[in-house]
Parts: C-alpha cells; sequence; structure tokens
C-alpha cells in the first residue's frame, strides 16, 4: 500500500508541477506589490461644503427645468475653485451623464473631467496629466476596486490615481511598478489570459490542477507519516529533505488548493448585484423643497437628493469623529430613517424585504465588512427572514456594497486564513507575508527537490536495466559458443 501511495503522488505531482511551481512564484507578487510597490498614501479629506451664509443663488429645480433635465438619479452640491455647483447625475438609457450647474451666473463651465483633475490635483498637491475615463475593469484597474466609472489620472512622479466624482473619493492610487506587476499576477497567478473572470475555459483546468494538488498532498501526507520513523532516524539525504520538509509544507499546500477551490467554485456563481447601477428615479416636477435651504437649517456639510416612498428627500450628512450620520430633511426635519432608504433600495434592486432583524452602520473596515468592499459608509441590513444574509447598503450612492451568506463567509474566512494567513496579522503584515513567502519557496524547492529524486531515481533504473539486458546477452552469446 505504501508503494503504491508513493508512486501516485510522485506522477500525480509530475503531472502538476508546472502549474504548481508558475503559481507558488507568481503568488509572491503579491507580498511584493504590497510592500515595495505601494504608492505614497494620499489623505483624501471629504468636500465638505459650507453655505451658511449663500443667499442668492439659483435654485436646483430652475436649473434643471432650464437644462431639460426631467428625470436624474443622483443631485448633490460640489466646490470647484472656490465656486459653487450642483453635481447631477442623469440616466439616459445605458448612458450616465453628469451635469455641473453653477448656482450664480457667469461662472466657467465644469465638466466631470474637469472635477474629478480639480480633486486628484486638491489631493495629491501634484500636477496632473493623461486623463482617460475608465468604465471597465481591467489588469490595471482590477475588479477588486468596485467601483466605476472613475477617471484615471498620472501624477507628475509617474503614479496613477483613480478618482470617482460620484462619491468624491479616490479609488485606487497605483505606481506604474504595481500596475506592471498586478498585470503579472493575473496573467500567471489567475490566468487572465485563458478567459474573463467567470469562463468555464479558465475556472475548469483550474479547479483540477487545484483539486490535483490536493490530491497531492493528502497522499504525500499519509505516505510520509507512515514513514516517519524512518525519516527521523535517517542521515540528512535529499530523499530525507524532501520527505521531511514535504511532511510539514503539505499541511500548506492542503490550505492553499482547498481555499483556491472554495473560490474557483464561487466564480461559478456571479455577484450580479454588482453591475446595477442604482435607479433612485428623481422626477425635476417632483422636486418641491430647497436642498441649500436644508443645509442651512441643518448645518449640514452636503446634501444628497434621495426618493423615499415617492418624495424627494435632502440626505444631510454629517461627520464627526470619524462617523458620519444622516438626517433627512425637505422644508423641515422629517422623521424618513436610514433604515427606511436600506429598505428601499434593496426593495428595489433585488425584489428583498421581510422583518429587520439586524440595522447597523458601518463608518470603518472591519471584520463583518471588509476593505475589499472599498465603499464607506454602509448601512448593514439582516431579515428574519433570511437570518444567513447580511446586506451592506451605501445609503449617498445608492449602491448595493456587499452581500454575505453563510457560502461567502465560510470563503472569506477560507480564502484569509489559509490562502492568505489573515491570523498572523497580529504580528504584523510585514512578518506575516514574509512567512507566507518562505513556505511559498519552500514548496518549490520540495517540488523541485522531488523532480530530481523521481527523474534521478528513473535514470538509475533505465541503466541497471539497460546494464541487465547487456549482461543477459553476453551470458547467451557465451552459452550460444559454448554450445557451438
Amino acid at each position: 500500500m505504501l508503494k503504491q501511495l508513493l508512486l501516485w503522488h510522485r506522477r500525480i505531482a509530475l503531472f502538476c508541477l508546472v502549474p504548481f511551481i508558475v503559481w507558488a512564484l507568481s503568488g509572491l507578487l503579491h507580498p511584493i506589490m504590497s510592500h515595495f510597490a505601494k504608492a505614497p498614501r494620499i489623505n483624501a479629506t471629504p468636500t465638505q461644503i459650507n453655505v451658511q451664509y449663500l443667499q442668492n443663488y439659483a435654485h436646483l429645480k430652475d436649473l434643471l427645468s432650464q437644462k431639460q433635465i426631467e428625470r436624474f438619479s443622483h443631485a448633490s452640491l460640489v466646490s470647484y475653485k472656490g465656486a459653487y455647483y450642483y453635481q447631477v447625475r442623469e440616466l439616459k438609457l445605458n448612458h450616465i451623464a453628469m451635469h455641473y450647474l453653477p448656482l450664480r451666473p457667469h461662472l466657467p463651465i465644469l465638466t466631470d473631467e474637469q472635477y474629478a483633475q480639480y480633486l486628484a490635483h486638491k489631493w495629491s498637491h501634484q500636477t496632473i496629466s493623461n486623463s482617460k475615463l475608465i468604465t471597465q475593469f481591467s489588469t490595471a484597474y482590477p475588479e477588486i476596486n468596485r467601483v466605476l466609472p472613475v477617471y484615471r489620472f498620472t501624477l507628475e512622479n509617474g503614479n496613477r490615481v483613480y478618482i470617482d466624482t460620484l462619491g468624491k473619493r479616490i479609488t485606487a492610487h497605483n505606481t506604474v511598478l504595481r500596475e506592471s506587476l498586478s498585470y503579472w499576477f493575473k496573467q500567471l497567478h489567475t490566468w487572465q489570459f485563458v478567459g474573463d473572470r467567470h469562463s468555464p475555459w479558465r475556472i475548469v483546468p483550474m479547479l483540477l490542477i487545484s483539486a490535483t494538488l490536493f490530491i497531492v498532498a493528502i497522499l504525500g501526507l499519509i505516505a510520509y507519516s507512515m514513514l516517519w520513523r524512518r525519516i527521523k532516524s535517517s542521515r540528512l539525504t535529499k530523499q530525507a529533505m524532501h520527505r521531511s520538509l514535504g511532511l510539514v509544507l503539505s499541511v500548506c499546500l492542503l490550505g492553499f488548493a482547498s481555499s483556491s477551490m472554495h473560490i474557483l467554485i464561487d466564480k461559478f456563481y456571479p455577484q450580479s448585484f454588482r453591475q446595477i447601477i442604482p435607479d433612485n428615479t428623481l422626477m425635476t416636477r417632483a422636486l418641491d423643497h430647497d436642498p441649500i435651504k436644508a443645509m442651512q437649517l441643518s448645518k449640514g456639510q452636503n446634501f444628497q437628493l434621495v426618493a423615499i416612498d415617492g418624495e424627494i428627500y435632502s440626505q444631510i450628512p454629517l461627520s464627526e469623529k470619524g462617523a458620519t450620520q444622516f438626517s433627512y430633511w425637505q422644508d423641515t426635519r422629517t422623521s424618513k430613517t436610514d433604515l427606511q432608504l436600506v429598505q428601499q433600495i434593496l426593495n428595489e434592486q433585488l425584489n428583498i424585504s421581510g422583518t429587520v432583524q439586524h440595522f447597523e452602520q458601518i463608518d470603518r473596515f472591519g471584520p463583518t465588512y471588509g476593505f475589499i468592499n472599498k465603499r464607506l459608509p454602509v448601512i448593514q441590513l439582516r431579515f428574519a427572514e433570511q437570518p444567513n444574509h447580511l446586506y451592506s447598503v451605501e445609503p449617498h450612492t445608492g449602491y448595493v456594497a456587499a452581500i454575505e451568506d453563510t457560502w461567502q463567509s465560510a470563503r472569506n474566512w477560507h480564502f484569509g486564513n489559509l490562502h492568505k494567513y489573515h491570523f498572523l496579522n497580529p504580528i504584523g503584515k510585514g512578518l506575516r507575508d514574509s512567512i507566507v513567502a518562505i513556505i511559498c519557496l519552500g514548496l518549490v524547492f520540495v517540488a523541485i527537490l522531488g523532480t530530481s529524486l523521481y527523474f534521478a531515481r528513473a535514470i538509475r533504473q533505465y541503466r541497471i536495466k539497460k546494464q541487465r539486458a547487456s549482461h543477459h546477452k553476453e551470458l547467451l552469446k557465451i552459452t550460444k559458443e559454448q554450445a557451438e
């Protein structure tokens, strides 16, 4: 039995040797990107508007009527070089148009690209060049960034910054080296060259090899455990080194392979909610209050128009000590709440409703809402009818930021702890990534050492067989000569 286990362990390991080494070595690109190709942090402070003493200004409804904008989805206020504009997003079929309507006459025309460039310059304090509107995810701006559309600008130091004008935030800030490494990581580690993110042509081969590596680790773990007495008592040889290191690192390989399978299986079920653009249809004729007046009364920092139960309200944010609280106003403060708005968003976008079991606002990334989701702040909601589903909604844009169920929670835990080793975070990310890198290099070393031992043994057996055949041939010749 032991011989059979070792035989199949060798054969299967040889079958997936090349993709395994490519995966292990390309996996090192991730910590390299994090520690050696990371762009310096940009403090993108939220844009706060002070209109307490603003008296003479054009009303939003009048400007919308002049521009013949009858339906829109979002409206807020922006500041551009000391001047104020209404930022209005209009949805025309599948086309998104962003308008900037000046509060006072004779102000210069402002476009969405100009405003994005203004934010990039204001936050980075660098000159800007090479503007480009990004409407699709790519290797340079992968799906992990979540937010589209965005503008990409090249800074004077060569770095690239991505600006979301609707959310008034930076969604990514990368060095050229990081984007180059990201390209090769996608090609070599996630096989992007084979197909798109959810293509079966890409998922099935990767799943097959991951399962094969899992079997290799299981066979090696069982076989070398049975050989442990012989291994620990033998002198240090290549074979003993391969078996002892393999016994230890096979546990790590089980974690890498199983978490990869978990992620790949999940790719068969795309998260379609991420592609939904919030309709939040607002009719110009239904706007019967002045949002700037609501800002002045509430002493808030901006407004966002939202529709709740068919009526338009000014959602006023007020940030204190890193937390943002929203209130809802018309001519006076109303009794509308975040809960009502989020319930309506989930009902309209996902046709989900029920009895609320859990309700919480999240202002920082944490255990229940990771940095991967990008959007903040969000309202988290759980219904009694679906206690295993946790919905996270960004209230000021209407986007559903995340949906986590039992499968997603298990996948996140599995991948986070057995693939990226997040359980080592308390000792520091640098030390954690160093340990992961050592494990990856150790696995490659064991694989190469095992392969060299396999071929050395095969060559040795071939030579012995050849010598035996030659010796046998000579014996036959001698016997024949004697017979004659």
